[in-house]
């Protein structure tokens, strides 16, 4: 039998989504070309294909054009009805999401965050988390204020469903950040949080927080977490860093006569939660885009 089947959009799709998972972008960009001359209409998995692609190996200037090609399809008319274009999912969001962050992109991807949410879309936690690593994982463009609007963004019912809460990434991303750049009152407050949502914080994430308010000169802070691990069945005086950190506030506190409190000061009179807003408005306001143009539906300058 010698009769010849032409692929049609399934098979194209499986084929470009093994070419994601292989790491060769150029043949799925290849199979794009080829399903359009054979006259066949991308769809929405053929996008979100296209997109894995480009996640995974981080190019940014694919992603571009695949959105640049969304925008650009014609709206057909099948008869008395209009099929309108297919517009960007959850799915390719987060994928474009995870492209920039691993590009070591910050602020596109906090620029794509943004028109993912102002397009009524609902982050998963796994973008939220992907986020927050583009903002605090780059010593040199570091964000941390911003990463906090992000995550009281997660914490809010305004952008995202209720059923949409942080993971124990979450605060593996946030207490380490906080901690390593001077800012230990915060990541003891997000250990507060971890452990109310039910997750056990890993003794690592204690360890760089009371180190944190010892190269802060705040060994009295320090000595109130320590007692706070103690209470919750922690043994840290097998552990140098926190054993040497509570036997100096110890000295410290019996030479004052102080009373230590475990009040947390980022927890407020509204239930908890710290200082800032959560809508994506104040994520908007003053981020930087690069020359990024949302003007019709792009989102990143070439290149």
């Amino acid at each position: 039998n010698d009769t010849v089947v032409d692929p049609n959009i399934v098979t194209y799709n499986a084929a470009i989504l093994a070419c994601a998972e292989g790491l060769d972008i150029d043949k799925a960009f290849q199979l794009w070309d080829d399903l359009k001359k054979r006259g066949l209409e991308p769809t929405e998995v053929t996008y979100g294909s296209l997109m894995l692609a480009c996640e995974r190996v981080g190019s940014v200037k694919g992603t571009s054009q695949i959105f640049h090609a969304m925008q650009e399809q014609p709206e057909t008319v099948d008869g008395s009805a209009t099929t309108e274009r297919i517009q960007p999912n959850e799915i390719i969001y987060g994928a474009a999401i995870s492209c920039c962050r691993k590009a070591g992109q910050p602020e596109r991807t906090i620029a794509l965050f943004r028109k993912m949410i102002n397009d009524g879309l609902a982050p998963n936690v796994a973008t939220f988390n992907t986020v927050l690593m583009a903002l605090t994982e780059n010593s040199g463009a570091l964000d941390l204020d911003k990463a906090v609007l992000v995550y009281n963004l997660l914490r809010s019912t305004n952008h995202v469903p209720e059923t949409t809460q942080p993971s124990r990434q979450t605060y593996n991303i946030l207490i380490p950040a906080m901690a390593l750049n001077g800012r230990p009152d915060e990541a003891e407050f997000f250990l507060g949080e971890m452990t109310s949502d039910g997750l056990i914080p890993d003794v690592d994430l204690f360890t760089l927080t009371v180190a944190s308010y010892e190269r802060k000169r705040e060994p009295l802070k320090a000595l109130r977490l320590m007692e706070s691990m103690r209470r919750d069945g922690y043994d840290f005086y097998e552990i140098k860093v926190l054993d040497t950190a509570f036997k100096r506030a110890v000295r410290l506190a019996n030479v004052v006569g102080t009373t230590l409190s475990t009040s947390n000061k980022y927890r407020n009179d509204n239930g908890g939660g710290l200082q800032g807003h959560s809508t994506v408005d104040d994520i908007n306001q003053n981020a930087p885009t690069n020359g990024i143009s949302f003007e019709k539906g792009d989102f990143a300058t070439e290149g």
